[in-house]
């Protein structure tokens, strides 16, 4: 069952149905979904270090949206971002029901892991598009982002299928 916060989206294969303009554009559309969620998500965990965590990938987020919208505002100067409607992959909207315990952070983690590694390869995607060595090295740090919030969200993933080890953890300290 897909949660309503996860839309499944196009295959990442239609790709190359989409101009630069209209891919950057789900890109940019992807990342302000990405925070929200991530936000959302946040507010709903009671467990401060992994809250910590989950607020860090909402700022992740920001900071990837904004680089995006340079790219943007360089590549195509004077336009506004055109958000299409289809979005390549999964695209993540804010969480807007309450959790019942640890069974449903896991699942939107799982989603999330899953969409993250999406994400890297729709910028693995666009990277072969774009003309320039330092727009193909934005991309691939952008991919290389979304690998690296994969591997932190699936930490968390692995320690939440435990927790009871993770709840001992959480009281661990000085």
């Amino acid at each position: 069952m897909v949660p309503p916060e996860l839309d499944e989206g196009l295959p990442l294969e239609r790709i190359k149905d989409f101009s630069l303009e209209e891919l950057l554009g789900m890109a940019i559309k992807a990342e302000i979904g990405a925070r929200r969620f991530y936000k959302s998500l946040a507010e709903k965990i009671e467990v401060k270090s992994l809250r910590d965590k989950i607020e860090w990938l909402a700022r992740e987020e920001g900071k990837h949206e904004a680089l995006l919208r340079k790219m943007y505002k360089n590549m195509f100067p004077g336009k506004e971002v055109v958000f299409p409607e289809e979005h390549i992959g999964p695209e993540l909207t804010p969480v807007a029901r309450e959790l019942r315990g640890v069974q449903d952070i896991i699942e939107l983690i799982r989603w999330a892991m899953k969409a993250e590694e999406i994400a890297a390869h729709f910028y693995e995607g666009i990277e072969k598009m774009v003309g320039t060595d330092d727009r193909k090295r934005l991309m691939r740090y952008l991919s290389d982002m979304e690998k690296g919030h994969y591997y932190t969200l699936r930490a968390e993933y692995e320690l939440l299928l435990d927790w009871e080890m993770y709840s001992q953890m959480m009281h661990v300290g000085p």
